[in-house]
Order: structure tokens, then sequence, then C-alpha cells
């Protein structure tokens, strides 16, 4: 398994603009300097009522597919 650790810090109104359509992933720079596209629906776990923040990490597979989010 491959981890990659990201910060996210999306307002309420910014992450409602996704959910309205016109998104269907997040681009996030990981802290190793790779630039992932990880599905919006992968996130919904974590978003709260300021919207999406935190620390977070990745597990992919040795294929690269997603395996699982975790917010740190």
């Amino acid at each position: 398994m491959k981890r990659l650790r990201f910060r996210l810090a999306i307002s309420r109104p910014e992450l409602l603009q996704y959910y309205q359509g016109r998104v269907a992933s997040l681009s996030v720079m990981t802290e190793q300097g790779l630039r992932l596209q990880v599905p919006l629906h992968h996130f919904r776990p974590f978003v709260g009522h300021d919207g999406l923040n935190g620390r977070f990490e990745i597990e992919l597979s040795s294929g690269n597919q997603f395996h699982r989010l975790l917010r740190l």
C-alpha cells in the first residue's frame, strides 16, 4: 500500500458549489509533491458545518487504485 498525505481547507460555500454538480473530484497536492484527483464522494464522511478541513491520508493499492481515506 502506498500512503500519501495532504491538507484541505474548503469553506462550506465553496463545498456547496462542488456538490451542485460543477465538480466531480478534488485535485489535491500531497506532501510528497504529487497531484491527485480524488472523487468527491470519498470526502462525504468528513464534511462538517464549516466545510471540509483537516489533514488526510489516502491509501492506494499497488496498482494506484483507491483503497481508503482517513482524516489524521
